[in-house]
């Protein structure tokens, strides 16, 4: 089970059926760009899920119901769908019901598997394919730090038909993965999400972290230095996932409080430079310049 501030990711169970049916598995909007159609009775929701639990039962099953904790249901679902052991590649989907879309849940359900897959299962890459046309599913892996590797042409189907895919992922960077095979240095640094005291998540790093961070910055912190250091730092995570939560949808970047101007003018070109004209008003002129007096020195 895996948690973040809003959300409770765990496994299905049977009694998920009528949630699952009304929030999505029923909905055609919802199924339009899956490869199932949309299911017709609770029943049928039923049978789904009996499949399901059972695949609970294998170490390489990794799905999740996304439980929105206000209402205490299931919203949507998330999964890893295939898994290359040669490669450490998983594949991964998601859907969340239409009467959750654009409010951030997706984004922070997919955010907090990405973080379990690569930081605690392994994974040293972690994809998804989508039809192109389905461009809110592209802007919420690239919101999650999946960056887009290119378009397969009529390369998948689905409910609309034969589809482009676009193919996004989170790849482990080659130097992450060459630290990580040291045998000698086995690395513990971290950042974990518990819940406080004010039932708010809140960001803790390890001791392990700040030694690190430390040793980047090229500092040698005192255990009272490290403990204010790791206290400032957490508060700053914590500050940014607040700004996360904000809607920026339709503001520029880079506002000021007063308009800012070019302060300079645009080239104009001329005939001549003029220099003989500004020379004329000279008192003196020697060698094509203004003669002025001495003012330092004899």
């Amino acid at each position: 089970m895996l948690a973040t501030e809003r959300l409770i990711l765990r496994r299905f169970t049977i009694e998920d059926a009528e949630n699952m049916f009304y929030n999505w598995s029923g909905d055609p909007e919802v199924t339009k760009y899956l490869t199932w159609k949309p299911q017709e009775s609770v029943e049928s929701t039923e049978a789904f899920l009996e499949q399901w639990e059972k695949e609970y039962d294998s170490d390489t099953t990794y799905r999740w119901a996304i439980e929105l904790n206000e209402i205490e249901q299931p919203i949507g679902a998330i999964e890893v769908v295939a898994i290359d052991e040669r490669t450490d590649s998983m594949e991964i989907d998601f859907r969340v019901g239409k009467e959750y879309w654009r409010q951030g849940y997706t984004s922070e359900a997919l955010s907090e598997v990405l973080r379990f897959l690569m930081g605690q299962v392994g994974a040293g890459r972690v994809w998804a394919r989508y039809d192109v046309q389905n461009t809110n599913a592209g802007k919420v892996m690239e919101k999650c730090g999946m960056m887009k590797e290119g378009i397969l042409k009529r390369a998948g189907w689905n409910n609309t038909g034969i589809v482009d895919l676009g193919i996004s992922a989170k790849v482990v960077s080659q130097a992450v993965m060459e630290e990580a095979e040291e045998p000698e240095e086995e690395a513990a640094a971290s950042v974990t999400r518990v819940m406080g005291e004010d039932g708010k998540m809140r960001n803790v790093i390890s001791d392990e972290t700040m030694e690190y961070v430390g040793i980047l910055a090229k500092l040698e912190l005192s255990p009272e230095e490290a403990e204010a250091a790791k206290k400032d730092m957490e508060a700053m995570l914590d500050y940014i996932d607040q700004l996360n939560e904000l809607d920026t949808t339709g503001i520029e970047p880079m506002s000021h409080v007063f308009p800012v101007h070019n302060v300079f003018r645009e080239d104009v070109v001329t005939n001549g430079d003029g220099s003989e004209e500004t020379l004329a008003n000279a008192p003196s002129m020697k060698d094509g310049g203004f003669k002025v007096p001495k003012t330092i020195g004899e």
